[in-house]
């Protein structure tokens, strides 16, 4: 009985076999007869390591959870995983006014809080990575690797312990400049030095010095053109811009594009530029129709004073008045805006710009979910990753490079940068 069972089976696999050549005129490999259907399918997503993105500050600001629509629904676990993320730079923001009150300490401390209790909630689907090994780990379980971050070093209020603290938290990158200028460096919409801005402070020297030692990824988005420069030819590392365009595409004093030149300093360091999902960033026309006039300044008090002059013991209530202030103002912005988002042919020209100009191991992608309210048509949430990559492919990219783009590039990054550490 159990041998007349077994040929019966041979039987019909070989039949299979027989069907498939016949209709197809080729053998498939032997292997994928027993592949399961969802294996098949999951080769043909591109492994995603996305630069700057901010959900889990998002819901700590907005309320609800990442696993689920939220206040920002572009970026849910079940709408990552479709698009095939599987690792990201997970911001804390931290906003000027915060520090100038010395309250960036204890907001970051909580934001971390937050986005560990946020990764507890859905432990087979996301971990905290530090290093580049984990991320690889997590990567063959088919979990995301959130690596914990900062944008805006004034979290650290100018004292290299906290830093250091951050650290064993689990800090890996940090943004050096956001809105304004501090006593690090200037910010990209500087007047001084003929645009340039006044470069980096002695503060900021110890500052790369120490995140080098370290292994903390620098991030020079937002930052100075000299302050840039500065960075890059002190820092024994290579370094990122996690969230800027080409200038020679859109220029501006006020979107934190860079130039030809910048570009082929961080190449040469190794380091790697991630183009936004941002449309401000990679269309002119959507830039002059919403981005001219004067800096943004803090996301609180815009560009009036920081110091909080009223009652102290209402200081959280006049910061909850002021964001609920602008989460309003945000929903109209959206509105109107989304009206205007152009498609993604314009992203894949700042790829190929920063890929022709030092080639395809120094260019990524990222999404700044949670940050700015509308993204470009074609990749408007979690979800359509892939839509990138298909792109790069029809316009004559290999795999492999396509590859590098969707996240090896800064995966390399991030590993040379943890394991040449001295900490």
């Amino acid at each position: 009985m159990k041998t007349r069972f077994l040929t019966r089976v041979t039987f019909t696999a070989l039949l299979c076999l027989i069907l498939t050549v016949v209709f197809s005129g080729s053998l498939p490999p032997f292997s994928a007869l027993f592949q399961p259907i969802y294996a098949q399918e999951s080769e043909q997503k591109f492994w995603v390591f996305d630069g700057h993105m901010h959900p889990m500050s998002s819901v700590y600001r907005r309320g609800g959870t990442i696993g689920e629509p939220n206040a920002d629904p572009r970026f849910t676990l079940p709408l990552a995983e479709q698009g095939g993320l599987g690792a990201a730079f997970v911001n804390t923001g931290i906003d000027e006014f915060y520090e100038a009150n010395h309250l960036a300490v204890k907001d970051a401390i909580r934001q971390f809080d937050h986005f560990y209790r946020e990764l507890a909630k859905y432990p087979d689907r996301i971990r905290a990575a530090t290093d580049g090994d984990q991320v690889r780990a997590l990567r063959r379980e088919n979990k995301i690797a959130a690596i914990l971050s900062i944008e805006g070093a004034l979290a650290i209020e100018s004292d290299l312990g906290v830093l250091r603290m951050y650290h064993r938290l689990g800090l890996r990158e940090m943004n050096l400049v956001h809105l304004l200028e501090n006593n690090i460096g200037d910010v990209m919409h500087s007047p001084r030095n003929g645009g340039m801005g006044y470069g980096l402070t002695d503060f900021g020297r110890e500052l790369v010095a120490e995140m080098n030692r370290l292994g903390i990824v620098i991030d020079l988005s937002h930052t100075a053109e000299q302050t840039v420069l500065d960075v890059i030819e002190a820092s024994s590392q290579p370094v990122a811009t996690t969230h800027s365009g080409v200038r020679a595409l859109v220029a501006s004093p006020t979107i934190p594009n860079w130039s030809d030149e910048m570009i082929r300093e961080l190449a040469a360091k190794g380091g790697v530029i991630c183009v936004p999902f941002l449309p401000m960033v990679v269309n002119q026309e959507f830039h002059d129709k919403y981005h001219t006039g004067r800096p943004r300044g803090s996301g609180l008090m815009g560009l009036e004073p920081l110091v909080y002059r009223g009652d102290p013991t209402k200081i959280f209530d006049f910061i909850e008045e002021r964001r609920s202030r602008s989460s309003s103002s945000r929903s109209e912005r959206a509105r109107q805006r989304s009206r205007d988002i152009p498609p993604l042919s314009f992203l894949i020209d700042h790829i190929d710009h920063i890929a022709r100009l030092v080639g395809v191991d120094h260019v990524a992608i990222s999404s700044d979910w949670g940050g700015y309210p509308v993204n470009i048509r074609g990749i408007e949430n979690a979800g359509e990753y892939q839509n990138i990559a298909q792109a790069l492919l029809k316009r004559g990219y290999s795999r492999e490079d396509v590859a590098k783009v969707m996240g090896e590039n800064l995966l390399r990054l991030f590993d040379e940068v943890v394991k040449t550490a001295e900490n």
